[in-house]
């Protein structure tokens, strides 16, 4: 067994530092150093510890303190250890849950030692100060102890009282309050019956138990969001067959029918009634995904028109031609936009373009794409219509709308260029664009031919 000396490393004030890294220095200081206030830098204020004996729960770093002092007066030698079964899940960015097995080595007075193997769950957090473990919970296997024991850790095996079934219960719900998500279980049956839920995923939910009971009939399945519900399903089951546990993010139902993206991690049990279930955990993660859809948005958008720009039109055209579809391509140019920005200002010109943008979305169709791809350069993507007859009244549309929306403007005269492309799902996406700017270009040739 190592002795977990991690002297090389770095201590916390120097290196903020996650995951197991951060429980090894915690268990660096406190078992084998025995040093009180580098172990108590690893935690919140606000942590809360259940240990292996009877009355070892604390619900502050201050109250933590007070139960090491005793032990360290009691017991000044350190102890060896080992970390075994490592088990870490991210449930967001400044989030993660630990499960393992600690080995402890502790001296008797004959020079013996006994081992003591013990399970520890453990969530931190990343704080103002850096990360820091909020809660613990260390529990002995049961053919060690009689009834439920908690962290912090004494390694003599003599207990004086245990806790009676009222005071498991209390200290059960103390710790399901503290987890971060909800919790809810389900058989795994048609329409996953429920099984177990708490108070943290009806609130989730907007429900009390009973209105859930009411508006599902006790079927789960009714929670999830329809079109989210065979990927889920599928996501369960064969985690489940491979694992043992799932892994799945989609959206669930409230009861005033928003939806509420999640974070379920489950696993399988056995009920008493020998049921296969599942039992999981699940997080609230709509910030997240908004704040993905936001940053994927202003990526994929043009910050001024509103309307895609170079890299989500790329995207979008090359998805339609990868499926075949064919459609035309417009490539659009607004004429002498140069001398509209240097006679009006750049912030006019800015409102020409927004008009041209403005004109491409109400001349498209649903499904119809536009997009800036720089400057004073557009692009209209129209799938499925290669008709030469609605591709030419098209074209005429936006022209004599955009001539319309500049006079309303301030009674300037715009037009536009259009060169027109089509393909019936048989061209490249760089062939398409440049056969598009190639029609765009002979039609301002053209154009500067006349004046």
């Amino acid at each position: 067994m190592p002795d977990g000396n991690s002297a090389d490393k770095k201590w916390m004030e120097e290196e903020n530092v996650a995951g197991k890294d951060l429980l090894i220095h915690f268990f660096d200081a406190y078992l084998v150093k025995r040093d009180l206030e580098r172990a108590l830098a690893c935690l919140s204020d606000n942590i809360v510890s259940l240990g292996t004996g009877a009355h070892e729960v604390a619900l502050n770093k201050g109250e933590l303190k007070k139960l090491m002092e005793a032990e360290f007066a009691e017991i000044p030698g350190g102890f060896r250890y080992e970390i075994k079964d490592y088990c870490e899940h991210w449930y967001r960015e400044d989030l993660y849950g630990v499960y393992c097995a600690v080995a402890v080595a502790m001296p008797e007075a004959a020079g013996a030692e006994v081992t003591l193997s013990t399970r520890l769950t453990m969530t931190a957090a990343k704080l103002c100060e850096g990360w820091r473990i909020i809660s613990l919970h260390m529990s002995a296997p049961s053919d060690q102890q009689e009834g439920e024991e908690f962290f912090p850790i004494k390694y003599g095996r003599q207990a004086v009282g245990k806790l009676d079934a009222e005071s498991s219960r209390t200290l059960v719900n103390l710790m399901i309050s503290m987890l971060p998500g909800g919790i809810m279980g389900g058989y795994l049956e048609k329409g996953f019956p429920l099984y177990i839920i708490n108070d943290t995923m009806l609130n989730y939910l907007g429900y009390t138990y009973d209105e859930l009971i009411e508006a599902t009939g006790e079927e789960m399945q009714k929670i999830i969001a329809p079109e989210d519900w065979e990927r889920v399903e599928k996501a369960v089951y064969e985690g489940i067959k491979k694992r043992g546990e799932y892994d799945v993010q989609y959206r669930v139902v409230r009861k005033d029918g928003t939806r509420l993206w999640v974070n379920d991690r489950g696993r399988e049990i056995i009920t008493e009634d020998g049921r296969k279930a599942m039992l999981s955990i699940m997080l609230d993660i709509s910030k997240d995904i908004r704040l993905q859809e936001t940053l994927r948005r202003e990526a994929m958008e043009d910050s001024l028109t509103g309307i895609l720009n170079r890299k989500g039109a790329m995207e979008r055209l090359k998805a339609f031609l990868e499926k075949g579809r064919g459609g035309a391509l417009f490539a659009l140019d607004i004429d002498d936009f140069k001398r509209i920005n240097d006679t009006y200002g750049h912030q006019f010109g800015d409102q020409v373009l927004i008009l041209l943008a403005n004109t491409l979305k109400e001349c498209s169709r649903q499904e119809d794409m536009a997009a800036r791809i720089g400057g004073d350069e557009f692009l209209l993507f129209l799938p499925d219509c290669t008709q030469n007859e609605v591709l030419a009244k098209r074209k005429e549309t936006i022209r004599n709308r955009f001539r319309e929306a500049g006079r309303k403007l301030n009674g300037i005269e715009l037009s536009v260029s259009i060169g027109i492309a089509a393909s019936h799902g048989d061209k490249e996406l760089e062939q398409f664009i440049k056969e598009a700017d190639d029609r765009l270009y002979e039609m301002k040739k053209s154009r500067m031919s006349r004046i």
